[in-house]
């Protein structure tokens, strides 16, 4: 959604909320791997971190850049704050 409004203005997305990130971008494959991690290492099913950041990942992450493609921003910030980092990084790659 972000990035289709972007589009129209015709800006980077990042361009919204910061202008010096300098921090590196987080891919959606990154951001797919750092969920899997999470979940690894709290000993947790993807069903059961799905209830901890109120969204379903499961029908977003095949393919990672689907989960970008439907994810609000507010679910991305939750998200990232469950995954302790910056979420201006992933809005950073797209």
């Amino acid at each position: 959604m972000l990035q289709k409004f972007c589009h129209i203005l015709g800006i980077r997305p990042i361009e919204l909320f910061a202008d010096d990130m300098n921090e590196p971008p987080v891919s959606a494959d990154d951001l797919v791997q750092l969920i899997r991690a999470e979940c690894r290492s709290r000993g947790v099913t993807l069903g059961q971190f799905e209830d901890i950041v109120e969204w379903q990942l499961s029908s977003s992450i095949e393919p990672p850049e689907k989960l970008l493609e439907v994810m609000t921003l507010f679910y991305l910030q939750r998200l990232c704050q469950e995954l302790q980092i910056d979420w201006r990084r992933v809005i950073l790659s797209l």
